[in-house]
């Protein structure tokens, strides 16, 4: 029986529809331009227990905290710290959060030089939600270290049922779940991969003598997945503003497996931040030789030696986020899914019925022929409807 190929023609024509959408267009540009405009400024207590004061604009600005480093295209973003007293409150740092928040999106940080490699230091820029009842909502670690680390690690914390599987990118991972409360891993762990290449240029010292990079994150409703590259290697596409992702090769990371990621992350907002000693640097500071030498503890080093976080500054010359058409188009292939599964149901239930269709025909003429009188007409179309009946159903 010849049938027109609808569904195949819909299929085609569907995905040309999602391939045209599917183009990332830029939907925000953080620049020297417009970044204290669009960047609200932390200065409560630190909630990872850090040795730092963070300050408002008003006063990060008069301190020197802050400010805009060149002029037109070359103009970037400096976030420092304070390096030239002995408080015994912390050190003077601040922590940024912009006044959007993003579902869905590619995340592009041009970063010029970045605080880290510094005995106390924990310098991160990342992706929080503004839930309000961490971890509710996602956290995604972007660019993170502490102490004198060399590579960078990169890190999603959720609530439980979200874990990771080890494939589908060049990074190392160290741990699979995303839980902050999952047995078998440190508190507040998460899933955590660390950047394949071991050659120091990744984040720190080693990131800044290269005259840093691009990190980019994309976030859809499928998975989350980190790319670097260095200042020398950034692609076409970036600097051209017409970012493809599909042209980048594997990601240092890719976070997907069992985890519903539509579940554990919304409505995230992008931070900087510099911190130091605390949950992670001051915990971690006997397990660095290099440190541990310098002071018995983080808290001791970084109160009394204001002069070695000079360079513990952030340059960061954008942050560019890219959505999908529209910005809804996630939540457009979903309705397309759905959409498409209802086509194949209402078509297969088209088949049953042209099959049906054509037995009924057929009963009709041997019934004629086989029951001449109308009872028994009508005794035997009550049998043969059963059985075409049951032919459809085990179709």
């Amino acid at each position: 029986m010849h049938k027109t190929p609808v569904l195949a023609t819909l299929l085609v024509n569907i995905f040309l529809f999602q391939t045209a959408l599917s183009a990332y267009n830029l939907a925000d540009s953080y620049s020297a331009s417009n970044w204290f405009d669009s960047f609200l400024f932390y200065d409560q207590k630190d909630p990872t227990n850090g040795f730092v004061q963070y300050k408002n604009l008003a006063t990060a600005a008069k301190s020197g905290l802050v400010a805009i480093d060149g002029s037109g295209d070359r103009a970037a973003v400096y976030m420092g710290v304070d390096h030239t007293t002995k408080d015994p409150s912390g050190r003077a740092s601040v922590r940024i959060s912009s006044k959007k928040s993003y579902n869905y999106g590619l995340f592009i940080f041009d970063i010029e030089h970045n605080p880290g490699s510094i005995c106390g230091t924990w310098p991160a820029a990342w992706l929080l939600s503004d839930s309000g009842k961490w971890p509710v909502g996602g956290e995604i670690d972007i660019f993170e270290g502490a102490n004198d680390d060399k590579d960078n690690k990169m890190t999603l914390h959720t609530t439980p049922g979200c874990l990771i599987e080890k494939t589908g990118f060049s990074g190392k991972v160290e741990t699979s779940n995303c839980d902050v409360n999952a047995e078998g891993q440190g508190k507040n762990m998460g899933c955590g991969i660390q950047h394949p290449m071991r050659d120091g240029q990744s984040f720190g010292q080693g990131m800044n003598t290269i005259g840093g990079g691009v990190y980019a994150t994309m976030w859809t409703r499928d998975d989350i997945r980190i790319y670097h590259f260095p200042r020398s290697l950034i692609p076409a596409d970036i600097a051209a503003g017409k970012p493809d992702p599909n042209k980048w090769g594997m990601p240092v990371a890719k976070f997907a497996g069992g985890c519903k990621i539509d579940e554990h992350f919304h409505n995230l907002n992008i931070i900087f931040n510099t911190a130091f000693c605390g949950d992670w640097a001051g915990q971690a500071w006997n397990q660095s030789s290099t440190c541990m030498q310098k002071a018995p503890t983080c808290q001791q080093y970084v109160q009394n030696n204001p002069e070695v976080f000079k360079d513990a500054y952030w340059m960061v010359r954008s942050v560019k986020v890219y959505q999908q058409q529209d910005s809804k188009m996630m939540l457009m292939r979903r309705g397309l899914r759905d959409w498409l599964d209802r086509q194949r149901s209402v078509e297969a239930s088209l088949q049953k019925r042209e099959l049906g269709t054509w037995l009924k025909e057929r009963v009709d003429k041997v019934q004629n022929t086989l029951w001449r009188k109308p009872e028994d007409r009508d005794q035997g179309r009550n049998g043969w409807k059963r059985a075409v009946q049951v032919l459809v159903e085990k179709r």
